[in-house]
């Protein structure tokens, strides 16, 4: 903390300093310009006028006796000298000089403050020299650039202190923040001051900490997923081999074969849904959205899925002239949604697509047993089944709504079960 403060206080400081040299070359140049032409010695001219007078009449001899009575008059000290060798002559700059010996006033600043005015008087070759007492100008000059400095010093220590205390602070957190995500503790809080210079960065470590944690688990997830739906068919395969090792009977060898190859074949589509779900599971990636007639492309998508569907009717409908996705990958969605419903639907098949309050809305129903509410949301996550009709004998793995999902958020919308009207389940995505 005091590395930064003091770096902090240097800059301000120095910036400070730059300024007030500015500002005092800037004031001083205003007021030559301006006051250019006024000479504060005119005003002392009538108090010289009439010392002259006064002296005119007497002796030079007398004059010294005589200013010392108007120099208690007038308050001030004063006195008269020769022109010629005079002490304060040579004080003066020379274009002074040249204005007394001309009869001109000439200024000098006198020791332990205030100003000395001389004139030459009238018609002689005497110098009267006035005091006017006051403060030492350079001295309170010093003191008042001393105390000004000081105070401006202060308030600025003590304004970057009250900044960069909450400031280390923040940064503090999150340096350990990020040693704790670093050493796998997601949990941590990566939390700041609302208003704090470091608000964003704090939201995006959290949200950091938060996507890792999500993959790892995902990661664990599918490991043990990947391993627990292996192991039937890897069993039932070591099963089926050394029967057919020991059977003598073509025949019955070869319905073990073929339930090897069955088996072969379930374990290639999970591999195959493996590799997708991964891929998927990467990131957003660069979606290339088009507009494309809506129509269409759901018949393109809805004419494979017509193909062996046996009794199941499936209908489309699109009540839009036209769509805004990606979609290769909307398609793979709608291609899940239907391989689900055909599985599940007793007799009926429902496709709907269709706008509401400016977003795009594809529905798929089934006229099937539904789905419970409370499992509903569970069904997104990858490998979860439901327990009953749903399960892996009536097909898939347990990822098409994951991939569903995934599809529906990179497009910036959201896929939800529902109930259907055909008294199945409705599953929808929006975007």
């Amino acid at each position: 903390m005091i590395r930064l403060f003091l770096k902090l206080y240097g800059v301000l400081i120095a910036t400070l300093a730059l300024s007030f040299i500015v500002q005092m070359n800037l004031m001083d140049y205003v007021w030559r310009h301006t006051s250019q032409g006024f000479d504060f010695r005119v005003r002392f001219a009538p108090t010289f006028h009439l010392v002259e007078e006064a002296l005119a009449p007497l002796p030079p001899e007398r004059w010294p006796a005589r200013l010392a009575e108007l120099a208690a008059g007038f308050g001030m000290p004063a006195r008269i000298d020769r022109l010629e060798g005079h002490p304060d002559r040579v004080r003066l700059a020379p274009e002074q000089s040249t204005n007394l010996d001309a009869g001109g006033i000439a200024s000098l600043e006198r020791e332990g403050g205030g100003f000395r005015l001389l004139k030459r008087v009238r018609g002689g070759d005497f110098v009267v020299a006035i005091d006017f007492p006051g403060p030492d100008v350079r001295r309170v000059r010093v003191l008042t650039y001393a105390v000004n400095w000081a105070i401006e010093f202060a308030i600025v220590a003590v304004l970057v202190f009250f900044w960069v205390r909450p400031f280390w602070r923040d940064l503090r957190r999150m340096h350990y923040a990020a040693g704790a995500i670093g050493a796998g503790r997601f949990g941590v809080s990566t939390r700041v001051g609302r208003f704090s210079p470091l608000r964003q960065f704090a939201d995006e470590l959290g949200a950091m900490a938060r996507r890792i944690a999500g993959l790892l688990s995902s990661h664990r997830m599918l490991t043990s997923a990947v391993s627990h739906e292996l192991r039937t068919p890897i069993a039932r395969l070591r099963f089926s081999h050394s029967l057919a090792l020991e059977e003598s009977d073509p025949a019955a060898k070869d319905r073990y074969l073929a339930r090897m190859e069955a088996d072969i074949a379930e374990i290639d589509q999970l591999t195959s849904e493996l590799l997708d779900y991964a891929r998927l599971e990467r990131g957003t990636p660069t979606l290339q959205l088009q507009v494309v007639p809506a129509e269409p492309w759901l018949e393109d998508v809805l004419a494979d899925a017509r193909n062996g569907n046996g009794p199941v009717e499936i209908r489309a409908r699109a009540d839009v002239a036209s769509v805004r996705c990606e979609p290769r990958y909307m398609a793979r969605a709608l291609v899940n949604l239907l391989r689900n419903a055909r599985t599940h639907a007793r007799s009926t098949v429902a496709v709907n697509l269709r706008q509401e309050s400016g977003r795009t809305v594809l529905e798929v129903d089934d006229d099937g047993r539904g789905i419970p509410a409370t499992e509903r949301e569970r069904l997104f996550e990858p490998f979860t089944r439901l327990d009953d009709s749903r399960d892996r004998d009536s097909g898939g793995f347990g990822l098409g709504l994951a991939i569903v999902r995934q599809v529906a958020r990179w497009h910036g919308g959201e896929a939800t079960i529902g109930d259907s009207p055909l008294g199945g389940a409705r599953v929808s995505i929006v975007w």
